[in-house]
């Protein structure tokens, strides 16, 4: 399990994230707000599976040749509570404080409907629909029906509620669910019409293969983010369910993960809970944030705290001017004994004298001015050790990847979405 945390263009990609994709020997699910990873890496895993591109945003310019249900994630009450905290997760700007009242209540309110909307077999859009229309009963028959009466209740009791109580729950959870808006997301997470032939994402098969899941959205406003979380977690959380029944509970192929741009498209609110758990179960995930305060902002400090402990590699790669953060890696690597010797005259002798002096290995401003193609890699385990980092250009993989960018990279015709694997005597 790893962490990253480099400033911009400090070659996080090119040397960490790229390398990684291309040499995974199982299923890959790929985070990010940028096509740079995608462009380099789907021609090479291509060869070994599928290639999937989630792009409501059209962040790669695809079209969706496939589909995604939202609601196939949701089988109880539990997990109707886990998707709507992803949307309220997501949808809310990093270190904003939520309403201690409408925002408890608006979660509770979208994940009743999201449960409704999956026991009716009804699409993720017809659940937004039930957010904007707060007369509307439906969901309250459909979780009677399947005997759920006491969310059936709780959902009734904000229906009859005082008008601007109501209004206050309703929109916010509008706010909430605002993705599911976009023009162009719909076609992502929904069959269409008619019988259009476009295979549907099913993540408990897809832990089961080598296939690639690439997952992007953009940030800010109208970002698909919590779409790109609810996907990647209902990834991981069939991964974990195969490993529970593989031998020594863990997969026998590994899942990677790697969770670029991990604070701006994909706010996992309870990752640092999951990440030592995940690492024993053969989930290996790369979370890559661009500075320490960055994961302050989606996990909080304790919760950043504890992501970074149970990551058993840490790594920096320069380009971070915090301070804080940077006293404690210096900390962290520690100190030395350095010998200083002075020369003194009396009485017509010379005098040497010699002391240990102890100094910081690197301080604080040796590790703010870190430069490219260098970083300090804490792993468990081992002392704290500076590297030379070696990008995917100088890797064995590199005329692969070259061929894949010239293939999939901006100017090209779109490539499909769903890229087969190239078998001995085919052609692409």
């Amino acid at each position: 399990m790893q962490i990253n945390i480099s400033g911009p263009r400090t070659g996080k990609s090119t040397a960490f994230a790229i390398p990684a994709i291309v040499e995974a020997p199982g299923a890959v699910i790929v985070t990010s707000n940028k096509r740079d990873v995608v462009d380099a890496t789907r021609g090479v895993r291509a060869a070994t599976g599928r290639v999937w591109v989630f792009d409501p945003q059209s962040v790669a310019g695809e079209v969706a040749r496939w589909w995604w249900d939202p609601l196939s994630y949701v089988t109880d009450e539990v997990q109707a509570g886990k998707l709507a905290d992803h949307f309220a997760s997501g949808s809310r700007e990093p270190g904003s404080r939520a309403d201690a009242f409408f925002d408890p209540a608006a979660k509770d309110l979208l994940a009743a409907l999201l449960l409704a909307g999956a026991l009716a077999g009804k699409p993720i859009t017809e659940v937004y629909r039930w957010v904007t229309r707060p007369g509307d009963d439906e969901a309250i028959g459909i979780l009677q029906d399947n005997g759920f009466r006491l969310i059936a209740d709780q959902l009734e009791g904000v229906i009859s509620a005082p008008e601007r109580q109501r209004g206050g729950i309703y929109g916010t959870a509008q706010q909430m669910a605002s993705c599911l808006t976009g023009r162009a997301v719909a076609s992502w997470i929904t069959p269409g019409t008619g019988s259009d032939g476009r295979p549907r994402f099913d993540p408990h098969q897809f832990v089961r293969g080598t296939d690639t899941l690439y997952s992007l959205s953009r940030e800010g406003q109208g970002s698909t983010g919590p779409l790109v979380t609810a996907l990647t977690v209902a990834v991981a959380e069939a991964a974990e369910e195969l490993a529970a029944v593989s031998p020594a509970g863990r997969l026998t192929r590994p899942l990677l993960g790697v969770l670029d741009e991990a604070a701006n498209v994909c706010r996992w609110r309870t990752l640092p809970d999951l990440y030592s758990h995940y690492g024993s179960r053969g989930i290996v995930l790369i979370t890559i944030l661009q500075s320490w305060s960055q994961g302050v902002e989606v996990w909080g400090e304790g919760g950043m705290r504890k992501l970074w402990s149970a990551a058993n590699v840490k790594v920096y790669g320069g380009g971070v001017s915090e301070a804080a953060f940077l006293e404690e890696l210096s900390k962290l690597v520690g100190d030395h004994d350095r010998e200083l010797s002075s020369l003194s005259y009396g009485r017509g002798h010379r005098t040497v004298s010699r002391q240990l002096h102890r100094e910081r290995i690197l301080d604080v401003s040796e590790l703010a001015a870190l430069p490219r193609g260098r970083a300090l890699v804490l792993a468990s385990g081992a002392r704290p050790t500076l590297i030379k980092t070696r990008s995917w250009m100088q890797g064995p993989h590199a005329t692969r990847i070259r061929a894949s960018i010239a293939q999939h990279g901006p100017g090209e015709d779109p490539a499909p979405a769903l890229d087969a694997p190239v078998r001995a005597g085919e052609r692409r």
